[in-house]
Parts: C-alpha cells; structure tokens; sequence
C-alpha cells in the first residue's frame, strides 16, 4: 500500500467517478463470477475491475477507507443506473452523443498516449542539468523525513511487524519486507494524514516507531533519516520527480506533434460561417 499522503485522498476521489464508469461495465452473468466483490441484481462487481486502482496504489492493497468508499459508490450508481434503464432513459439521444463523444476521447487519448509511449525517453544529463538550474525548487521548506511505511489490517499484525522490525533476525526482516514491499517516500507534516503527522514529527527519534492507528488501518513507520527545514534534497531523491516533470514537458510538446503531423494529411475544416453565427463577433484564428 502506499504511504497515505492527502494528495493521495484526493486523487483516489478524483478516481472514483472513472472506476465507477468501469464498475457499469462490469461482469452481466446469470452465473455469479468466483472474484465479485459485490451485486446488485444480475451485475456484479469484480476484482478485475479494481484494476484500475493500481494507479494509486501500485502493489495491489487497497485501504480499507478507500474500498470501502468505492464499493459504496459502485452499489448507489449501479442501484439508480438500473432504475434510469426501466424507464428507457438509457435510450436518451443526449446521454447517446455525451457517451459517444467520451469514446472517442478516450481512443485518442491512447493514440497518444500509444506514440508518447513510443518514442520519448529522458536522459540523466537532462535530469541533471534540470536540477542543476532548479535546486531551490528543491529546499526543504518544512522538517521533512524518509520513510518506511508498513501498513497493517489490525493491532495485532501491525505489533508483529513492530517487533520483528526492531528486535527481529536479518532473515526475518526480509522475509517482511518481501512479504509487505512497504513504500520508501520523503514527506512532510503537511504532506499526510493528521495521525501520521503528529505521530512522525511529533518525535524526533529514527527508526521504527510504535504502531500508529487511523481510520484506514494501523501503520509502523521506520524513519530512515530527517531534513532540516531550508536544506536541499538530493540528486538520488529527487530523480524520479524531475524525470516525471520532463516527460510531462516533452508529452505535452509530443502531443502537437503528433497533432499537426496528422493535420497536414487528414481532410478537415472548420465553417467559419456557422461558428460566427454561434459565437457572436469575435472569431479565433484557427491556424497555428
């Protein structure tokens, strides 16, 4: 599971309404799936479709808060979806042209995505020579931390791995993380979840703190190291974002590219007549 972080809060919320879209697409069987995770009537929701959840939560757990929230969603929009199809309100030419038009959007999100993919790479001499010239981007601006983060169902399993992380044998600790592979991240106070928070920097010790409860499940922390607020974060730790910055930069310049390439072969146009009797006086200039 990753590290609970706010932004993680959001994102997961942000996520919902597109999981949902998938859970409507979910298993139509008389015969319920071995992997449903819940039903209403003859739909049902499936393991597989919590795939897309790996997209905030890479090794597979999910929260508990989180599934929880998602099952709920699922239940409530698949119980009124069901009600809206008995009066043919999925027969709506509306709902037909905003679904159509979402298709499509979403094929030409994967044509780009398919090329971007493709063809674009980041080399280290390009991330160095970015942190070469934003190094201030990266000044601690509050006490941060490097963080282990073990995350646990219940009291007694999170006591477990607390003990085996502070008094256990080398083959034990492995054997944990291999079992758990727990998420490394560099946080601040106000980068997590308000009991992490005061529980990590409310302390100044390093190393395995005492299980932590919230409201997701019980968390064991083992602080690796600490950063003074106005000191700057490393090459090493800071690679993985510059990189995910770059490659949003070359996407987005990829992404016209691509587009204009296609515009100088496709037969296309734009009646100009027709938008300025919609648009009023003030027409844009199409051309680039």
């Amino acid at each position: 599971m990753n590290f609970i972080t706010r932004p993680l809060i959001q994102s997961a919320k942000i996520l919902f309404p597109l999981l949902l879209l998938a859970g409507v697409l979910a298993c139509n069987k008389n015969t319920p799936p071995e992997n449903y995770l819940a039903r209403v009537d003859n739909k049902y929701l499936t393991t597989d479709d919590l795939k897309f959840l790996s997209i905030i939560n890479p090794d597979g757990k999910v929260p508990r808060g989180q599934l929880q929230a998602f099952l709920n969603d699922w239940t409530d929009t698949e119980i009124l979806a069901q009600q809206a199809m008995k009066y043919d309100l999925d027969q709506d030419p509306y709902l037909q042209s905003r679904l159509n038009s979402f298709k499509k959007k979403l094929l030409a999100d994967t044509y780009i995505r398919y090329h971007i993919n493709k063809d674009i790479t980041v080399p280290d001499s390009a991330i160095q020579s970015y942190y070469n010239q934003h190094k201030q981007v990266f000044m601690w601006e509050h006490d941060g931390a490097e963080v282990v983060h073990y995350f646990c169902a219940n009291k007694d399993t999170a006591q477990q791995v607390y003990d085996i992380l502070r008094n256990g044998s080398l083959e034990e600790k492995t054997l944990l993380y291999q079992k758990n592979h727990p998420n490394t991240q560099l946080v601040t106070y106000q980068e997590v979840i308000p009991e992490i928070g005061d529980a990590l920097f409310g302390t100044r010790a390093t190393g395995v703190l005492s299980p932590i409860k919230s409201q997701f499940g019980y968390h064991v922390l083992v602080v690796k190291e600490r950063y003074k607020a106005g000191t700057y974060q490393t090459l090493d730790q800071v690679r993985d974002e510059i990189r995910e910055r770059l490659l949003i930069t070359a996407q987005k310049r990829h992404y016209y590219e691509v587009l204009d390439s296609l515009k100088g072969v496709v037969d296309f146009e734009i009646n100009q007549q027709k938008y300025d009797e919609l648009a009023g006086d003030e027409a844009p200039n199409f051309d680039r």
